[in-house]
């Protein structure tokens, strides 16, 4: 049978009774603190695979199922460390796109923008879902509306300029537009996670 551990405390949850793995998650969610939420979930300490998260729990008998739990606040404080290194990431992504363009090689820069503009637009989502994740009254500290705001009318440009094969014009954009943008937006998200760690007890 499936061991069930949450925050190094086995429990007593009969996992024969729910047989999805997916089930057994949402029926452990209705366990734990209510104002908590689960921050990691391990199978004998590694992450779950695609395969595993559709497996019946059956099929992971004998195996052991950690869940950690937290504040959503000190979750998404941990979380947003990241988004810096992940725009940073987008910004060389649009820019080996423009290298592309500039070199006249539009197969290459068509196949990186296009993985560019993906990354950016999961970014926007998963930043989007860690900010629900935050009190309404702290969510200012996370804001990065004004910079989405610019980045999507930029690329609204880029696109229009693809379509009509305006690979000069889309390459300057990209550099004199898109990327200085993106250098903002980085910024914005350092200060955010800056702005997000918790305070150092008092002495």
């Amino acid at each position: 049978m499936l061991r069930v551990r949450i925050n190094g405390e086995y429990t007593d949850v009969d996992c024969t009774s729910v047989p999805r793995f997916t089930d057994l998650i949402e029926l452990l969610k209705v366990s734990i603190d209510p104002e908590h939420m689960m921050t990691s979930i391990l199978i004998d300490g590694r992450e779950l695979s695609d395969e595993e998260w559709s497996q019946n729990t059956s099929q992971l008998a004998g195996e052991v199922l950690d869940i950690q739990t937290g504040l959503p606040e000190y979750y998404v404080a941990d979380r947003i460390q990241d988004a810096s290194r992940v725009v940073r990431s987008c910004f060389f992504e649009f820019r080996d796109a423009r290298k592309g363009f500039q070199d006249g090689d539009m197969i290459t820069g068509n196949k990186r923008l296009k993985s560019a503009v993906d990354t950016l637009r999961a970014f926007f989502e998963w930043y989007g879902t860690l900010l629900q994740l935050v009190p309404t009254p702290k969510r200012s500290k996370l804001d990065i509306t004004p910079q989405v705001q610019e980045i999507s009318e930029t690329c609204k440009k880029i696109c229009q300029q693809q379509l009509y094969q305006s690979w000069w014009a889309l390459g300057e954009s990209l550099e004199k537009e898109l990327e200085p943008k993106l250098d903002k937006l980085e910024d914005a998200c350092r200060r955010a996670a800056r702005d997000m760690q918790p305070a150092a007890p008092a002495m």
